[in-house]
């Protein structure tokens, strides 16, 4: 059976897809009516069937009955023996089963099983979602849909697939050998390791090779550092519990600055026995997180650089930006739980929910943070500029003054410092005491932000006042 894309159908179909869609939920009789019939004559449109199954279940529900684990086990046999006489017939009947009971695991499982017979890669991998869906107790739904992809050559949905599967099932050994094999092939694959050839031949054909053998080697080049990878994956197929191993090819892909897989990697090497017990690894995989957030913000600024009116680059880069503040201050928030003893993460913290204007909780953790002298004078900053947004501007002042007084050296955190107290104090209407302090950084550095214009803009202002 041939994949068909929802875009391959005719205009019309599409138009009447469409329509169905937005029928879903008002009137989802119609909505099965609609794609029941474009289905009967477009079964390799897997979209199509989607929205189908979604309609099914806004008409009839998704309640399981009393013997519905009894009748499947019963079952298996016959679905085999329909899937092998006919796998279209099968898929037929399935779908009739379907429409009567949306959630029903034998229609979906002989699905599965004539889609693999008909070649179909992605219609089995359907089914076998629609069965995780449905059932996410049963932990085989997750290791058929992982193999499925890897079978199709789908890696990053076999990762997908089976990291949802680990979430729920922690440790499962077939899930983590699904994951293995697939984080394996893609990176084969995105070395070109897998055509034809053996492994050790196409190394040896790069002119790096014989540096890549040697066991203290450095590698500076992309190129050199994904033939690694992929020569590190080989490794870890044999040795596939050594945590140094992961640590390597997590490196290598850092070089290639390919942060996806340097991620994937390092959260497979997570899984591993060291791994586990290795809390260094959770605060590399978030800083590496982080950097790839970062990345993407900075190429949507160049692409937005080049082309102001972009306006599918803004949305991607306001879109991108928000989840990164949102991954940063749920990662803060768990590791200050995890480890509330300790004033970096407490700062850390304090400082993302300054940023996020939770002015209360920022306080309370900044008042932690200032605890270790290492973070006091730069906690008393970040706490005056919460009390300064809060309209709290004597506490703000009482703060500001005590960390300059505790700061010696005219350095860029004093005159962060000294800057913020002038900030205060123009925010109380005080211009003499705000320029006063803004002096204390023009002797020094008359060049630091606009300190010079708000000087030069006081000093205009007295003229008018005196004239």
């Amino acid at each position: 059976m041939k994949k068909v894309a929802l875009t391959e159908l005719d205009p019309r179909l599409q138009k009447q897809v469409s329509a169905a869609d937005q029928q879903m939920k008002t009137n989802p009789q119609y909505a099965v009516e609609v794609l029941s019939g474009i289905l009967a004559r477009n079964p390799g449109c897997i979209e199509v069937r989607r929205s189908l199954r979604k309609a099914q279940k806004a008409m009839l529900g998704t309640k399981k009955g009393m013997f519905d684990g009894l009748t499947g086990a019963l079952s298996s046999g016959k679905i085999a023996k329909a899937v092998e006489a006919d796998p279209l017939a099968a898929l037929a009947a399935a779908e009739e089963a379907l429409a009567k009971k949306p959630i029903d695991a034998n229609a979906n499982k002989t699905i599965a099983l004539a889609a693999l017979k008909l070649d179909f890669p992605e219609l089995a991998a359907f089914a076998y979602e629609e069965l995780a869906t449905n059932d996410p107790t049963e932990i085989q739904h997750f290791v058929d849909l992982a193999n499925v992809w890897i079978s199709a050559g789908e890696n990053d949905q076999a990762l997908n697939a089976a990291d949802k599967g680990l979430k729920l099932f922690p440790g499962n050994g077939d899930l983590q050998e699904a994951v293995r094999r697939a984080s394996v092939n893609k990176t084969m694959k995105k070395g070109n390791w897998e055509d034809k050839g053996d492994f050790q031949s196409k190394l040896k054909d790069k002119d790096e090779a014989l540096r890549l053998d040697q066991s203290a080697r450095t590698v500076t080049d992309a190129a050199t550092a994904l033939a690694q990878a992929a020569e590190l994956a080989q490794k870890i197929q044999t040795a596939p519990d050594s945590l140094d191993l992961y640590r390597e090819i997590v490196r290598m892909f850092l070089i290639a600055e390919d942060f996806d897989s340097a991620i994937a990697w390092l959260q497979r090497g997570r899984m591993t026995t060291l791994g586990k017990a290795d809390t260094s690894l959770e605060r590399q995989e978030s800083d590496l997180v982080i950097r790839r957030y970062e990345r993407i913000s900075k190429q949507l600024r160049e692409s937005i650089a080049g082309n102001p009116v972009d306006a599918a680059s803004k949305e991607a880069l306001q879109k991108n930006e928000i989840e990164l503040n949102d991954f940063r201050l749920k990662t803060a928030i768990s590791l200050v739980e995890r480890y509330p003893n300790d004033f970096a993460y407490r700062y850390e913290l304090g400082v993302l929910l300054l940023a996020a204007n939770r002015l209360e909780d920022a306080v309370q953790q900044l008042q932690y943070a200032q605890r270790n002298p290492k973070f006091r004078q730069p906690a008393l900053l970040a706490i005056g500029r919460a009390f300064t947004l809060g309209g709290k501007y004597d506490l703000a002042i009482e703060q500001l003054t005590a960390a300059k007084s505790e700061v010696l050296m005219m350095n860029d955190l004093k005159k962060e410092i000294i800057y913020a107290l002038g900030e205060t104090y123009e925010k109380m209407t005080k211009a003499k005491e705000a320029v006063d302090e803004y002096k204390i950084i023009y002797m020094a550095d008359s060049g630091y932000r606009d300190v010079a214009k708000k000087i030069n803009d006081f000093y205009e202002g007295q003229k008018g006042v005196t004239a």
